[in-house]
């Protein structure tokens, strides 16, 4: 089956992780067991998910001009990124992300962003041959959302397919929702987006309606080791996610969203693309690191060739 040609908006982080048995409360110190460099950011993590899912992808981001942001340029090209839609920013350096991981597998994360704040409406117009003859782009709330909105309106004009992955949670305009095609929440973001507590399957549902109402037409709301509930005209269903032992959780967003876009119109059902998806962001958690552990797509067809008949 073709995979899409996938345009990713958004950002890099260098990522500095590091291990603890459980995380600290305010005020106190614990000791890690563990620190490791890695390139991160939602933006370079769906991009380089969907590139090892086999789709021709290319990301638009800004890093600084430092020694970071040129590491960062040489390992997503290493990885197949079409990275000359990356620019370089003067005065702010690379973007960076502070993780600590529990002994559970759970993080909590501190983003300092530099030049990802930098990325301008101005960078994504210089940049729109890039969609011209792209199927989907993905994009996410890691650079100002004037970006991300000239983003959107860039690919409404090419009609190219829009998938928002609204993460960090914020507020967002049901004017920029308009324009957007599926978009991937996780629980805390779609109650923040809708005003919904989900506590139950009656929220869920009552949640996934709101966003349809700002013009939504996929919802795609992700419940972590649950699964995800699917909503689109017609039809919803929860389908559940593969029981793994997880080791590090982060970046297994940015892995399902990564596989979502390099598969969406390209199998058959919806339902079929988004269970790839789930099963590319559940063996990520199996190893550590965001970049590192995003499996192959020979990886994600062993597991379904294994898992058929079971």
């Amino acid at each position: 089956m073709r995979s899409n040609k996938v345009i990713v908006v958004g950002s890099y982080n260098v990522d500095m992780t590091v291990k603890v048995d459980v995380f600290p409360k305010a005020g106190e110190t614990v000791i890690g067991n563990g620190l490791a460099y890695g390139h991160g950011g939602k933006g370079a993590n769906q991009a380089v998910a969907a590139c090892l899912a086999r789709a021709r992808t290319s990301l638009l981001a800004k890093v600084g001009s430092d020694l970071y942001g040129k590491r960062a340029i040489e390992a997503l090209t290493l990885k197949g990124v079409n990275t000359h839609s990356i620019q370089k920013e003067k005065i702010e350096p690379t973007g960076m992300a502070f993780i600590t991981v529990d002994s559970q597998g759970e993080n909590n994360i501190v983003v300092a962003s530099g030049a990802n704040g930098k990325l301008s409406p101005q960078d994504i117009t210089s940049e729109s041959s890039v969609f011209e003859d792209a199927d989907v782009l993905l994009t996410q709330l890691e650079t100002p959302l004037e970006s991300v909105s000239a983003a959107i309106k860039m690919a409404q004009e090419t009609d190219v397919t829009v998938i928002l992955n609204p993460a960090p949670a914020q507020t967002l305009a049901p004017d920029l929702l308009k324009d957007v095609d599926i978009i991937t929440p996780n629980r805390a973001e779609a109650e923040m987006l809708t005003g919904i507590k989900i506590t139950d399957d009656e929220s869920l549902i009552k949640s996934a309606e709101k966003l349809h109402s700002y013009g939504v037409k996929i919802v795609l709301i992700t419940l972590g080791s649950e699964g995800v509930f699917m909503s689109h005209p017609g039809k919803s269903m929860l389908i559940p996610a593969i029981k793994v032992h997880a080791v590090d959780t982060v970046g297994a967003g940015d892995v399902f969203n990564g596989v979502l876009a390099a598969y969406y119109s390209n199998i058959n059902t919806l339902e079929a693309v988004v269970e790839r998806a789930m099963i590319a962001a559940g063996l990520s958690v199996t190893s550590a690191g965001a970049q590192t552990s995003i499996p192959t797509l020979e990886a994600i067809k062993s597991y379904q060739l294994e898992h058929s008949n079971t």
